[in-house]
C-alpha cells in the first residue's frame, strides 16, 4: 500500500507542477520538509509516510521542470520566422509513420538545414504531413523541402488544442506536403527496424489471405496497424464504442500473455524459463505492434505480476497500477497528457474500483444470474464498469457518446478471443506457406465477419451514438474529485465494518 500512495504523490507532483507551475525552489523547500518529516518522524509511521510522500510530490514536479525541452540557437523551431521561405531539412525518421487512407504523419529528427543557400546545424523533430504513398519507414533518411509552420493553437477554451498536444511531445514546428528526396542508408535501432520490417511483411500476408474488411481488422487486433481500414469502418466501431477493437491495446497484450502463460504451463516449462519467455514475448510484441502508451503501460503491469508470481508474492491491483504509471511517467512525464494513456489508466481503474459492485447488481437479475448467461453478465460487467472513468474523458474530448456500446460489446465479446487466435493462426501458416495460410484463413473469416457486420447493423440505428455539447473542464475534474472521494469513503466504511465484525468473533480458548 505504501508503493501505491508514493507513486500516487509522484503523479500528483507532476500535474500538480503542470497546473501551477511553482518555483523550483518552492519545489525544493517541499522536498526539505518531506526529508525532515521522514527523519525526525523515522519511529512513527504515519508522519514517515507523509514525509515520504512529500518526498515523491516535490521530485515529480522537479522531475517535469527538468523534462522541458530546452529552445537553443540550433533548435528547428526558430527556423518557423523565416515564414514563407523554402527551407530544406535533412534526418532521420524516428518512429513508424502514422498512415490512413488519406496521408501520412512522419515524425523526423532533424541535423541539418539548407536556409537561404547556407546550410546550418539543428535539432529538434518536425512532423511531416504527406500523402500516403510512397510509405516512408523508421530509420530512413531524407530531404525534405517546404515551409515550416507552427501547429494551431485552439481557438475557445475547450477545444482541442492542437498545439500543446504536440509541443508536449517535444514537437514544436510541422511541414504540409513538402518535397521529399528519400537519401542512401538506413539510421535507427537494427532490431526495431528489423521488428517493423516484419510487421510490414506480415501484414502484406494478411492482405493476401483475406478478403476486406476482414483483412484490415486482423492488422489492426493483431500487428496495431490502421492504415488500410476504410473510413467508413472506422466510423462504424467508433459510433459503436468498439473502436477500441481496432487498436492493439492492454487488453490484446493481456489476452496474448494469459495464452502465453497457459501454453508454457501446459508444455510443462520449469517457472523460471515460463518467466523469461514470458518476460520476452510482452516486450517484443509491445515494440512489434507500435509501442503506445495505451501498450506500454499494459505491458508493464503484466511484467510486474509476472514477477509478483515469480516471486510467489500477492500482487495488489492498485498498486501495479500505480507502480505503471510511475515507471511510464520515470521515462516521460509527458505521457499523462496523451489520450489514450488516459483512457487505458481510467478503464482500467475503474475495472478495478466498479466490477465487483457492478457484477453484484446484474446478479439481481433472474436472467444474468443463470449460468447459461455468464458470458452476457461479463461482458457487461467489464464495459459498464470500464465506462464509469473512461465515458467523460471520451464525451469531454470528442463530444460523443455511443448509446449502442454495451449492447455491442456483448455481441462481440465472446468473438474476440477466437477472432485473435484464429487470426493469429492464420497469420503463422502464411508466413510458413502463403496456400498454408490461406486454407486457414478459411476459419478466421466467418468471427472477423461477424465483428464488421455487427458493428455495421448497430451502426445504422439512428440512437447509435448522440453528439453532445462541450462543457468545462472545472465540471469533469469536479466528477472524477466527486466520484473518488465516494470510492474512498465507501473504502474506509467497508474497513470499518469489517473491524467491527472481526471485533465480534470470540476468542477460542484452550
Amino acid at each position: 500500500m505504501l508503493l501505491a500512495l508514493l507513486a500516487l504523490a509522484w503523479i500528483v507532483g507532476i500535474v500538480g507542477t503542470a497546473w501551477f507551475s511553482p518555483a523550483p525552489a518552492l519545489l525544493g523547500v517541499l522536498m526539505g520538509v518531506g526529508l525532515v518529516s521522514t527523519g525526525l518522524g523515522w519511529r512513527t509511521y504515519p508522519v514517515r509516510r507523509v514525509g515520504l510522500m512529500l518526498v515523491c510530490t516535490a521530485s515529480g514536479g522537479l522531475h517535469l521542470l527538468l523534462a522541458q525541452p530546452e529552445a537553443t540557437p540550433h533548435s528547428v523551431a526558430q527556423l518557423a520566422a523565416y515564414g514563407a521561405n523554402d527551407i530544406g531539412l535533412q534526418g532521420v525518421v524516428q518512429v513508424d509513420p502514422r498512415q490512413t487512407e488519406e496521408t501520412q504523419q512522419v515524425l523526423l529528427e532533424t541535423e541539418m538545414a539548407s536556409v537561404d543557400g547556407m546550410l546550418v546545424r539543428i535539432e529538434g523533430q518536425v512532423l511531416l504531413h504527406l500523402p500516403p504513398y510512397p510509405a516512408y519507414r523508421y530509420g530512413q533518411r531524407l530531404l525534405v523541402y517546404g515551409q515550416l509552420q507552427q501547429p494551431r493553437p485552439a481557438r475557445h477554451p475547450n477545444q482541442f488544442d492542437y498545439r500543446d498536444y504536440l509541443a508536449r511531445q517535444g514537437i514544436f514546428v510541422l511541414m504540409y506536403n513538402p518535397l521529399v528526396e528519400v537519401l542512401p542508408g538506413v539510421d535507427g535501432n537494427p532490431f526495431l527496424r528489423g521488428l517493423l520490417a516484419l510487421r510490414a511483411h506480415c501484414h502484406a500476408r494478411l492482405l493476401r489471405m483475406l478478403p476486406e474488411p476482414q483483412a484490415s481488422l486482423a492488422a489492426g487486433m493483431l500487428l496495431g496497424l490502421k492504415a488500410t481500414i476504410p473510413n467508413e469502418v472506422r466510423d462504424t466501431f467508433a459510433a459503436t464504442g468498439t473502436a477500441h477493437i481496432l487498436v492493439v491495446s492492454g487488453w490484446h497484450l493481456s489476452l496474448v500473455a494469459i495464452m502465453l502463460v497457459t501454453m508454457t504451463t501446459h508444455a510443462g516449462l520449469s517457472r523460471r524459463a515460463t518467466f523469461i519467455i514470458v518476460l520476452a514475448t510482452i516486450w517484443v510484441y509491445a515494440l512489434f505492434v507500435g509501442a503506445t502508451p495505451s501498450v506500454l503501460r499494459a505491458a508493464v503491469m503484466a511484467s510486474l505480476t509476472l514477477f509478483a508470481s515469480t516471486a510467489e508474492r500477492r500482487a495488489e491491483p492498485w498498486t501495479l497500477l500505480l507502480l505503471a504509471c510511475f515507471a511510464l511517467t520515470l521515462l516521460n512525464p509527458q505521457i499523462l497528457w496523451n489520450i489514450g494513456f488516459q483512457l487505458s489508466v481510467l478503464a482500467t481503474a475503474s475495472l478495478f474500483a466498479f466490477a465487483a459492485p457492478i457484477e453484484a447488481w446484474l446478479l439481481r437479475c433472474p436472467p444474468l444470474r443463470w449460468s447459461a448467461f455468464a458470458w452476457v453478465r461479463a461482458a457487461l460487467t467489464a464495459t459498464l464498469a470500464a465506462q464509469i472513468l473512461a465515458l467523460p474523458l471520451i464525451m469531454y474530448q470528442f463530444g460523443t457518446v455511443s448509446l449502442i456500446a454495451p449492447l455491442a460489446n456483448v455481441l462481440l465479446a465472446p468473438v474476440l478471443p477466437l477472432a485473435m487466435l484464429l487470426g493469429g493462426l492464420t497469420l503463422g501458416a502464411g508466413l510458413i506457406w502463403l496456400e498454408l495460410g490461406q486454407i486457414v484463413a478459411l476459419s478466421a473469416w466467418l468471427p472477423l465477419s461477424w465483428i464488421a457486420y455487427v458493428t455495421g447493423w448497430l451502426a445504422q440505428l439512428p440512437w447509435a451514438a448522440m453528439p453532445l455539447p462541450s462543457f468545462p473542464s472545472w465540471l469533469l475534474a469536479s466528477y472524477y474529485g466527486l466520484l473518488g472521494g465516494w470510492y474512498v469513503w465507501r473504502q474506509w466504511a467497508d474497513g470499518m465494518v469489517l473491524e467491527e465484525d472481526a471485533s465480534m468473533v470470540p476468542i477460542s480458548q484452550e
